[in-house]
């Protein structure tokens, strides 16, 4: 989950922090019913890591979707 790769430029991004005043952590929340999402193996709630372009600044955010979730 550490490295990934600019769509735009592709350079390595860097791993950075988001986040949203008096909230530590975003997550991703989802159903539980029978849905896509419950197939994959998505949790309720998956942690959300953030990754930054240090040439055009472009952010994404991944949802860990580990076995371990």
């Amino acid at each position: 989950m550490d490295e990934r790769r600019c769509p735009d430029c592709d350079v390595q991004m860097e791993k950075t922090r988001v986040s949203a005043e008096g909230i530590s952590n975003l997550y991703v929340e989802t159903d539980r019913d029978d849905g896509m999402l419950s197939r994959l193996g998505i949790g309720s709630q998956n942690p959300l890591h953030a990754f930054l372009c240090p040439e055009c600044g472009v952010t994404k955010l991944y949802a860990d979707v580990s076995s371990d979730s």
